[in-house]
This record gives C-alpha cells, sequence and structure tokens, in this order.
C-alpha cells in the first residue's frame, strides 16, 4: 500500500448532479388569469348582446304586424250611392282577426239586421219595413282583414220601393253602436268600445254568443 496514512483516510465524495432549474417561457400567473377573466366577460357579454338583439328583432317584427282597427256606419258611398252600411276598417300594417261584434241600439242589443230594424223602426213596421229593406250581408261570425282593407259587415242600398223606410232608419242611425274585438298574428288582442273609437288593449277577445251580431 503507497502512499501516507493521511492520504490514505481521504474518502472519494460522490458526485451530486444539481437539476438545472427551467423557467416559464410564458407570460406570468395574474396576466394569465386577467386573459382568461377577460375571455370570459367577453363572452357573457356577447351572449347577452345576442338576446338583447334577439328581443328587439321580435319587437320590431311585433311593430311591423300590428293591425288597427276601426269601425263605423255609413249612409253613402265615395260614388254618391245611398246605401246604409256597417264596415271594418284594418288601417294598421298587419292583418287583423276580428272574433267578436256586438251592435245596439239605444243601447239595446240587436243580433242580425231584422232585429236592428224592429230596435230602429219600431215593432209594427218591422215586417213591412224588413221586406223592403233588401240587405246584402257578410254572414261570416269572424272575419280576417288584411292591414289596409276593409270589410263589409251589412249594406242596405235605397231605392223608390223602399225609400220611406231607408229614411226612417237612416234618420235613427246616430243612435247606433258597434263595439268588436280583434287580435294580431301574434295573438295580441284589442277592442274598440265604439264607432269610430281608438283600439284598448285587451287580454283576449271572447265571444258572448247570446250577444253576438251576426247579421
Amino acid at each position: 500500500m503507497t502512499g501516507t496514512p493521511e492520504e490514505a483516510t481521504v474518502v472519494e465524495q460522490p458526485e451530486v448532479h444539481h437539476p438545472h432549474v427551467h423557467h416559464r417561457g410564458g407570460l406570468p400567473r395574474w396576466l394569465e388569469l386577467v386573459i382568461a377573466l377577460t375571455a370570459l366577460v367577453t363572452s357573457v357579454s356577447s351572449i347577452v348582446i345576442a338576446m338583447h338583439h334577439g328581443e328587439v328583432m321580435e319587437k320590431l317584427v311585433q311593430a311591423n304586424s300590428l293591425p288597427f282597427m276601426q269601425g263605423g256606419f255609413s249612409d253613402a258611398t265615395e260614388q254618391g250611392e245611398e246605401i246604409l252600411s256597417l264596415d271594418l276598417f284594418n288601417r294598421g300594417v298587419g292583418p287583423a282577426y276580428q272574433q267578436s261584434l256586438r251592435l245596439s241600439v239605444d243601447g239595446k242589443t240587436v243580433k242580425s239586421v231584422r232585429d236592428l230594424v224592429a230596435a230602429a223602426i219600431g215593432p209594427e213596421l218591422t215586417a213591412e219595413a224588413a221586406r223592403k229593406l233588401d240587405s246584402l250581408q257578410n254572414r261570416v261570425p269572424k272575419r280576417y282583414i288584411p292591414a289596409g282593407q276593409q270589410q263589409f259587415v251589412f249594406r242596405i242600398r235605397k231605392t223608390p220601393e223602399n225609400a220611406v223606410y231607408w229614411d226612417h232608419l237612416q234618420g235613427t242611425q246616430t243612435s247606433w253602436n258597434v263595439e268588436f274585438c280583434y287580435c294580431s298574428v301574434f295573438d295580441e288582442c284589442w277592442r274598440v268600445p265604439g264607432k269610430w273609437e281608438q283600439p284598448v288593449k285587451a287580454a283576449a277577445c271572447p265571444r258572448d254568443e247570446a250577444t253576438e251580431f251576426v247579421p
């Protein structure tokens, strides 16, 4: 054995390899959180904006489909013909579905043209007057009226044979009233409480067959 005793007692220490620390090459943690939060807020905002846009478009479609109906009596046409009539006008931009119609004379409900004649002229003249006052009648119980159009409910033309009764009937016209109810294609409904009056919002248009006017 060679070497000094001190050399002999030297023990070789094992070589320790320290792992290399790899530095993150991406963004700082706080910045990643900010980006993620920004993306989340952007997504939620996009959803809210899309929902609001959908509501706006739905309201726009409804606004472009609203009917606006009025009704009333007249005793002459634009051509100058003497005709007593009840007409319904849709002055809106969407179709109207008229579902209920009531007519009264001096507050008394009438259900037909014959009832109208009896209430206006009197029962003693009703039979003769009804025979001579021939009327054109639109007897459908409900009416679908496109935008910008109208439908008549009844028309009574004046003739030499019925002039006396027609004049009598025409003289009571101011005491007549019409009330009706209609809905849009979106089931929004309105009630018209009287001739040439403005529509009033209604929940629905129920029919009461005991008082409905069917010419």
